[in-house]
């Protein structure tokens, strides 16, 4: 339980973080912030899943690389449900998709366990 709000509060200060960083994302307050955190989260379970799955061959050809148009695809759907949220374009989108789930990963790195060899 502990673990799950503190990614929450990371991923909300992450979105507030490149509010600062970025002039193209646009924040209107903390509540949105917690919002975009929320239905990105809900995509990433319901509907991300059925489009990796759907698009397997060209991610396979691709080498992976078009698992980031999948997440621009989430944070752009997210863009367009959320009113204190906006993103102008594509290509801004795919940004920070880029800086979002690499902050994640820097997340995950420091709060799981190593195995033991």
């Amino acid at each position: 339980m502990l673990y799950t709000l503190l990614k929450i509060a990371f991923n909300v200060a992450v979105v507030l973080g490149c509010t600062y960083l970025f002039w193209f994302v646009e924040v209107d307050d903390v509540r949105a912030a917690i919002l975009f955190v929320a239905v990105i989260g809900l995509l990433n379970i319901f509907i991300k899943p059925l489009l990796t799955v759907l698009t397997i061959p060209i991610t396979v050809f691709t080498l992976g690389f078009f698992l980031l148009i999948i997440n621009t695809f989430m944070v752009m759907l997210a863009d367009y449900m959320i009113t204190g949220f906006n993103i102008d374009s594509f290509w801004h989108s795919f940004l920070f998709s880029l800086v979002f789930s690499l902050s994640n990963s820097v997340f995950e790195s420091f709060f799981t366990k190593k195995r033991e060899a």
